[in-house]
C-alpha cells in the first residue's frame, strides 16, 4: 500500500518578491477590516447606550403618567425607540471579514 504524500516544511526559507508582496498585501487587507470591524462595535456601542436613555427616559415619563393613556409624544418616542433598536440589531448580524 502506498504511503500518503506529507508536507515538506522548509524552515528559514527567505520570501520571494511576489510571496512577500502577498503577505504585505494580506496583512494589510486583514488591518482593514479590524478596523472597520472596531468602528462598527463602537457605533453600535453608541447607539446602544442611546436606546437605553431613552428607554429609561420614556419608562420614567410613563411611570409619572399612571395608568393613564400614552401621550402622542410618547408613542413618538416608543417608535424612535423601537426604529433604533431594529437598527442595532441588524448592524450586529454584520460583520466585516477579510475573507
Amino acid at each position: 500500500m502506498p504511503l500518503p504524500p506529507t508536507r515538506v516544511a522548509i524552515p528559514n526559507r527567505t520570501l520571494n518578491n511576489q510571496e512577500l508582496n502577498d503577505l504585505t498585501e494580506k496583512n494589510a487587507k486583514k488591518k482593514k477590516f479590524d478596523f472597520a470591524n472596531a468602528e462598527r462595535k463602537r457605533i453600535i456601542d453608541d447607539e446602544t447606550n442611546k436606546l437605553l436613555i431613552l428607554a429609561t427616559d420614556l419608562k420614567a415619563k410613563a411611570d409619572n403618567l399612571g395608568s393613564g393613556p400614552l401621550t402622542p409624544t410618547m408613542v413618538r418616542e416608543a417608535e424612535v425607540i423601537e426604529i433604533l433598536a431594529n437598527d442595532v440589531k441588524e448592524k450586529m448580524k454584520l460583520t466585516v471579514s477579510a475573507d
